[in-house]
């Protein structure tokens, strides 16, 4: 679960973030202090809940709210403030929780067990929700990577390589684990020998006997290539 908490004010949004943590360990967790900030990531990456002060001094918390109802419908909205003469506008923009400062975690956990209850989850089943990060068997001990990391995966010689924007992992699970636990997480197979993370892609290109390759962000060197039964339906999933 992606959270945005936008507050002009530093340690109302320290307090807000150590309480969502503390409840939801896995959330992924974006700070902003302003709404042109705002505007500028929620126009450019997805949110499944924005926490949002109504005083943010260049823009008011109702109207952010609005725009980023507009670029994300199926976004939640939670009013997170010291004014609690606004909850009718909080009905405006479909707010889901009106969480009033100074933050408690009673209160905080009401919250997130109602966009639990909303989207259909049972109320204590936090991990299963949020979890973010995979196991790898690395060297006899079991490691837990942050999925939207891992730039691709390739198989070699029954072994299976974790490649992240940091480093690379070698891990003695099959490909086909990997792609049945990621498939629904923006990765991809182009090939029997790689899984890629849509999200890095750079470039696809021609490549030799009318067969194509792609480039991945961070690893420019590296020529993947892609299946002739699967560039067409790559090429649909990128909407080219």
């Amino acid at each position: 679960m992606r959270i945005g908490i936008i507050d002009d004010e530093k340690p109302a949004r320290s307090e807000l973030m150590y309480l969502i943590k503390e409840i939801v360990p896995n959330a992924v967790i974006q700070e902003m202090e302003s709404g042109e900030e705002a505007l500028k990531l929620i126009a450019a990456e997805r949110f499944d809940l924005l926490c949002i002060d109504i005083n943010l001094g260049d823009i008011s918390g109702i109207s952010l709210a609005a725009a980023a109802r507009k670029l994300i419908p199926e976004v939640e909205i939670v009013f997170a403030t010291a004014y609690n003469n606004y909850a009718d506008k909080a009905f405006e923009v479909d707010a889901l929780y009106y969480l009033l400062k100074p933050f408690s975690e009673e209160k905080v956990k009401q919250m997130l067990d109602k966009y639990i209850q909303k989207h259909g989850k049972c109320c204590h089943d936090y991990n299963n929700l949020y979890i973010s990060k995979i196991p790898l068997n690395v060297d006899k001990r079991i490691l837990l990577v942050e999925v939207p990391s891992i730039v691709y995966i390739e198989s070699q010689n029954r072994v299976c390589i974790i490649h992240t924007k940091e480093k690379s992992y070698k891990d003695n699970n099959p490909l086909n684990y990997f792609e049945e636990k990621l498939g629904d997480k923006g990765f991809f197979r182009i090939q029997k020998s790689y899984l890629i993370n849509l999200n890095y892609v750079l470039e696809i290109y021609p490549w030799f006997s009318n067969t194509y390759c792609v480039k991945m962000e961070g690893f420019k060197d590296e020529v993947l290539p892609i299946s002739r039964n699967q560039i067409k339906n790559l090429k649909n999933i990128l909407c080219i």
